[in-house]
Parts: structure tokens; sequence; C-alpha cells
């Protein structure tokens, strides 16, 4: 970053630290504070230490005029301690607001290009994007931000969707796609018309979200609170009847000292932290383009038993691709190969382009060529599912589709062609491809053609029969690639005890296939979008938490009864309002992504209550064999550390207030995750921050006890 850029940064990084301090001292109110009890409890003893400071006599026999430096010293600390939970608190929002304000960047104010008509004309009137209205026609052109959420009308274009989707390569955006607001058109030129008002695009919705998502308490965080909130009743009836003891037994207690391990017994440590850990888990949610709509979403992810995985897009990259042509009946693959080029000429489809490709490649480019262009198209049907051309005799020649692979000289290059005679056909010829099953009608299967059909499914592939003026030539063989990683990540998912379970539309031998060289064990086949609500409603019947994914209309059902829904950004809004997370990069194999944090954010949380539970018994140690040592001399033999009385409380206050600030990074980054089962992550963290929340303690207080003893001799 050049210096003039980090200089420019640096005001709005001192604003924001301000804002942090502020808002930290701000929630040192007790109206603040009532929603975390453990915090509240220890602000109320430092109210009660102070007023000991003012009036020692008013606490008589528990105080002694002598302390009140003493008093003030422990108050001071007790406060600090409030504070550095509040600053945690603080720090984690800061993080929710850093993630609005990244989406409210993507809003900012453009001129667009709005399209008016007049007298007959069309004119294009420069109107600022916050006056764009639902309805409204712009132009964009090349280098032009999409003022705000349209569709395209006119045009095929490549945008750069980046600042908003995380995605680095540029998209194709064709007649009825979706523009979001705040993309950037990198080449041609395409007319939209705006789909929302400017509060209702999607950047708006999100920045909503992201801003509902930090109030709510997760479950879980409401049954730690609960505990807590139990632990801290018990060590008061603790505390008090120590103090009782002391005064009817003349035990020569101190007030002071009981509240100091009053404050060091309560788990201070994840009473602090525990709203911390809940946000800055959506936070790093964020960072990977998803945004939860609050933080039992994440939670539940943790928790997940079973992942509802689709194949096309999620485990396969989703484009199939031609890769051979497979002649049947005597044919060859010549014959095959030619007349795949002439019906996937008009295929503008992935896999269309991908057979064109495949015939160019292999100089299967076909004499009938020049009839493409006065040909009648058979457009895809979803009834016939079939598509194909009717070419009629002509002596004209015809240019090639747009594209450097077929390109040469501004003609087609066909390789084998002796003259430009041998281009001309000799009459009309209907070319059709289509489902092996679809085009029985038109040209009846063998049993050597369903054989070979059969043995491409086998083989993890998708068999398209081809067949010309009513006879089958043979079979394009399309193969759909596993996205890059996806088997290590099925292995992880397994690793940690959650079953993977595939649902694709195709057939079972392809289904088949495919969760084999994935390493799936459970698929469901000729899935339609209504038999996911089916397979959700079977899993949670078993009592399981079952995560999917889903980007259509007919999958809202499904996203809004499943324990995680994550909608892609590319999907329609009734899916995107069902679900309780969206993905900006619409990459449906980051539901994996979302259960991973959701186990690192459950196991950041029960790292954190290790360590603060073992804490408390550390510092139990510490202070009790010097709390009635004066009365009970035989207590000194427990006083491993050699702490004197006052050294041993404010020591403990300290090492208490301190962790707090020292665990924030690790509350807020989470703690290191390799996926495993339960049993094994539980044993790792207890032993980690189990033990060392036993260790760390002693050393700390021993630490700063010489500390103190060095100010004050």
């Amino acid at each position: 970053m050049a210096s003039g850029e980090r200089q420019a940064d640096e005001p709005g990084r001192s604003q924001a630290w301000a804002r942090v301090l502020w808002d930290s001292v701000a929630r040192l109110s007790p109206l603040s504070l009532v929603s975390n009890p453990v915090m509240f409890i220890v602000e109320l003893m430092f109210f009660v230490v102070v007023a000991m400071a003012v009036d020692p006599a008013a606490f008589s026999p528990l105080s002694s005029t002598a302390d009140v430096t003493f008093y003030v010293e422990v108050a001071a600390i007790l406060l600090v301690t409030v504070w550095f939970s509040t600053l945690s608190d603080a720090l984690a929002e800061q993080q929710a607001r850093n993630t609005a304000s990244s989406l409210r960047r993507l809003e900012s104010e453009v001129l667009s290009k709005k399209l008016v008509r007049e007298d007959w004309t069309e004119k294009v009137v420069p109107t600022p994007s916050s006056a764009l209205r639902r309805g409204d026609v712009v132009r964009l052109d090349k280098g032009d931000l999409v003022p705000i959420d349209a569709e395209v009308l006119e045009g095929i274009a490549m945008l750069d969707e980046s600042l908003v989707t995380g995605e680095s390569a540029p998209v194709r955006k064709a007649p009825g796609d979706v523009l979001i607001g705040g993309s950037t058109v990198v080449s041609d030129t395409m007319v939209a018309r705006v789909t929302v008002d400017p509060e209702e695009s999607y950047i708006n919705k999100m920045i909503k979200m992201v801003e509902a998502a930090k109030r709510p308490k997760t479950p879980n965080e409401q049954a730690v609170t609960v505990v807590l909130i139990g632990l801290t009743a018990i060590f008061t009836i603790v505390i008090a009847s120590l103090a009782g003891l002391s005064v009817v037994l003349g035990l020569g207690g101190d007030l002071s000292v009981m509240i100091a391990l009053y404050v060091c017994l309560l788990p201070t440590t994840i009473g602090a932290l525990l709203p911390a850990i809940g946000l800055s888990g959506m936070s790093r949610l964020y960072r990977r383009k998803v945004v939860a709509k609050s933080g039992k979403a994440i939670e539940a992810a943790g928790d997940a038993d079973v992942i509802l995985l689709d194949k096309t897009g999620t485990i396969t990259v989703g484009n199939r691709q031609a890769v051979e042509f497979v002649p049947v009946g005597g044919h060859t693959a010549r014959e095959v190969g030619e007349a795949a080029f002439l019906s996937s000429w008009y295929d503008d489809t992935a896999e269309g382009r991908s057979v064109v490709r495949l015939a160019y490649e292999k100089g299967l480019i076909p004499k009938e060529l020049n009839s493409l262009s006065k040909s009648k198209v058979y457009e895809f049907s979803a009834t016939t599912r079939t598509s194909g051309v009717l070419l009629a005799s002509t002596g004209s020649f015809a240019l090639p589709k747009s594209g450097k692979e077929m390109d040469k000289g501004g003609r087609i290059s066909r390789k084998h062609a002796d003259s430009v005679a041998d281009l001309v056909p000799s009459g009309d010829v209907e070319v059709i491809k289509g489902a092996p099953d679809a085009v029985k009608a038109i040209a009846p299967s063998t049993e050597e053609s369903d054989g070979v059909a059969e043995s491409i499914s086998l083989e993890g592939g998708t068999p398209m029969a081809v067949v010309r003026d009513g006879r089958l030539l043979g079979f394009i063989r399309l193969k759909d690639t596993l996205k890059p990683g996806i088997k290590e990540k099925i292995v992880a998912v397994k690793t940690m005890g959650i079953r993977p379970v595939m649902i694709t539309g195709d057939q079972p031998l392809t289904a088949k296939s495919i969760a084999k060289e994935v390493g799936i064990d459970e698929y469901v086949p000729q899935a339609k979008p209504a038999d996911k609500y089916g397979v959700v409603q079977s899993e949670q019947a078993q009592s399981r938490i079952v995560a999917m994914i889903g980007d259509g209309t007919n999958d809202a059902p499904a996203l809004a009864v499943a324990d995680i829904g994550l909608a892609m950004n590319s999907g329609t809004e009734p899916a995107k309002e069902a679900a309780n997370m969206v993905d900006l990069e619409s990459n449906p194999a980051k539901v994996i992504e979302v259960v991973m944090l959701g186990k690192q954010l459950l196991m950041t949380r029960g790292a954190v209550t290790a360590f603060s539970i073992a804490n408390d018994v550390a510092k139990y140690f510490a202070i009790v064999p010097v709390l009635f040592a004066s009365a009970y001399p035989a207590l000194e033999r427990l006083n491993i550390l050699g702490l004197g009385l006052h050294t041993a409380v404010l020591s403990a206050l300290i090492f208490n207030a301190v962790i707090i600030p020292l665990l924030i990074p690790l509350a807020m980054r989470g703690v290191s995750f390799k996926p495993a089962d339960t049993m094994t992550l539980f044993l790792r963290n207890t032993l980690i921050y189990g033990a060392g929340g036993v260790v760390a303690p002693f050393v700390g207080i021993k630490a700063i006890d010489v500390l103190i003893s060095l100010v004050h001799p």
C-alpha cells in the first residue's frame, strides 16, 4: 500500500479505536452489564469495596481503617476487570460494524445512464443511483459500475463481481441474468431493467442482516449463561457463609479479601469472552463471503450430523464437458462428431459449446456447415429433452461462430475437406441430440446402444444420444469433473462424524459412480427439489441436525426447515429469505466450510470455558491458604507460592483481570482447528486448555507477586 493510502487510513483507524474505547467505557453502566450476570456482580463488588475505602468503619469487624489504600487498589483492579470485559465486547461488535461498512462501500452513489423514450426516440439521462426505481431501464457500458440490482434485457457482457462475491474471474451475463449492484462491467454493452428500489437492494438487505445478527444470544450461549449463573450462586453462598463464620468465630477475615476470592472464583474469563466468541464467529463467516442472519445458525452448524450436498456445483464443477464421441451400429466416430457439431451449433450452453469445441479439435467439421445459416432450430424443451436443427440445402457459405479456437482468417477450416464443393449437402438433414430414453421415439435403441449408454453411466459420465434422419449414430460422452479439493473436504466431514449425503437429479448409475469417486456412501438419485424437503424431515425425525444448500424457489421449504440452510447469492429471493445463511460467492461447497467454522466456534467456547474453570481452581488454592492463615497457622503449609495476604489478593486479582485481554485474540480468531471426531477434540482441548488453565495462574500470580514486592517492598 502506498504511503499516501496508509496516511489516509490512519484517521479512520484512529476513529475506530476511539469509538471502541468510548463504547467500552459506556458499557460500564450497570444497566448495560445486566445481560452479563458475572461481570454485573463484579461491578457490584467494585462498589462495595469503594464503600469500604470511603468508610471502613461501616463494615466493621470485616474491615480495617489501616487498609484503606489496599481497598482502593482492590477496587481499581475490579473496575479494570470489568472494563476488559466491555472492551472485549466492543472489539467484537466493531468487527460486525466493519462488516456492515464493507458492504456499504458497495452502495456508493454512482451516476447511471437511464434510458428514457421521448417522441419515439430513446435518449440517455444521467441519473444518480439513489434516484433509480424498480422498472427503470439503464444502459451499462464497459467500465461502468452496476448502480443497483437489475436484470439484463439486451446484450451479453462480462462482469467483475469480486467486490460483491470475492470471485476474481469475470462472469458472463446474458438476457434474463441478474446483476448485483456494485459489480463492474468489464466488456461490451448491455441494457438492464432495475428490479428493486434503493432500500430493497441486495446489498442493503445484507447490511440489515449483519447489523441484526449481533443482537440475539444463541441457545448454547444461553445454556452457558445459565451454568455461569448457577456457579455464581454457589460461590455467593460460599463467600457469604465464610463472612458470617468470620464474624461469629472471630477469625479476623477481611471483607475485601473475601470479595477478591469471590471474584477470582467467578468464571469471569468465560463471562467476559462469551459474547465476543459468538460475534467474532459471524465476522469470520463473513470473511468467507457468507452472511449469517443469526449466531444460532453458526452454532447449529457446529452440531451438524448430516450434510445434504447437491452433486452439480457442489461436488462437481457443474458444467458437463464433451470428452468423446462413441459410435454404435456400424457408424463411425466421424459421423457422430459431425452430427453432434450440427446439433450443438446453436446451443449456447457450456455443454453445447464443449461439443462444438471437441468436434473442431478432432477435425470433425461437417460439410453441411453452410446450411446452418438457414436452418430451422429445435430449441431444447424440458418436455422432449431434445434439441437440434433441420438443415436445408444451400450454396452459400456460413461464417463460423466467434471464438479463437474456430476462427481462422474469418472462415471455417474443415480439415478433412478436399474442396469447397465437398461442403455442399445434397438435401435436407435433420439432426437431433438428447437423453437416450428421450430419442427412442425417433430412433429405437438396440441392445448394443443400451449397453454403450449404460457403460458410459457406470463410468461416471452422461450419455447424450445423437440421431441423424431417424438413425441413432452414437453417443456424446459428457463428464462433469470433481471440484478441486472436494475429496479432502468430504474426508474431513466424515472424520468429524458427520454423514455427507449426495442429492442429484442424475440417474442412479451416474449418481453411484460420482458418489463412489468422491467417497460418499449415501446418495439420492433422480431427486427433485421437493425431495430435499422430505430428506430433511426424515433426518430430523431421527433427532439429527441437518445442513443443506439450495438456490431455487422450490428449495425454500427445505431451506426453511433445515437447521442450517445455506442459500446461494445467485438464487431466488424466496430461497434467500427462507435460509439462515447466504453465500455471496454462490459456491454450494461452502456449506462444508460453514460446518467446520461452526465446529471451531464450539471448540473455542469449550477451550475458554475449560481454561476459565481450571483458572478458578488454581486461584482458589493460591488465596485460601493465606486468607485464614493468621487464625489457623497450619494453613500456611498450603501456601506453596509463599504469598503474603495483601500481595496474594492483589496478584490474583491482577492476573484475573489481565488474562481477559490476553485471551481476546483467541476468542476473536478461534482456536486452531483440525477435523477430528468430537471426543478427540474434547480430550485435546481439555488437556491443552484445562492443564494450561491450572499451571498459568500459579506461574502468573507468583510473577505478579514478585513485581508487586519490588514496587512495594
